[in-house]
């Protein structure tokens, strides 16, 4: 068997570093509320944005034509379904999904 040579380590250890970064950016996707739109965060960063007029139904679970962004809770699936767009469910990963929908559904009826 060939030893490994400097070049191979270099790319082995860039692409171990690599799927690191994405899978910490993964888990650290969390969603926020505001008085306009649902926001997912990534490491702090909005990264994407659901206007609240665009929701039209909320509910628990995933579903499967979806756009999702998601961490690794997959049971704590909840869709938002929009009026608009190429992916009209478009699931996340609350910490809290029955707290989160409360407090979307005050939102959508505050915006009424």
């Amino acid at each position: 068997m060939k030893p490994l040579d400097c070049q191979t380590c270099l790319i082995i250890g860039a692409d171990i570093a690599l799927v690191g970064s994405l899978l910490y950016a993964v888990a650290t996707l969390s969603y926020r509320i505001t008085g306009e739109a649902v926001k997912v965060l990534m490491l702090g960063c909005c990264v994407r944005r659901i206007r609240l007029d665009d929701i039209e139904e909320v509910h628990r679970g995933g579903a499967f034509w979806n756009e999702h962004w998601t961490n690794f809770k997959l049971w704590n699936s909840v869709t938002l379904r929009r009026k608009s767009g190429w992916f009209r469910n478009f699931v996340i990963t609350p910490d809290d999904p029955s707290e989160f929908i409360v407090e979307l559904a005050q939102k959508l009826e505050d915006l009424k």
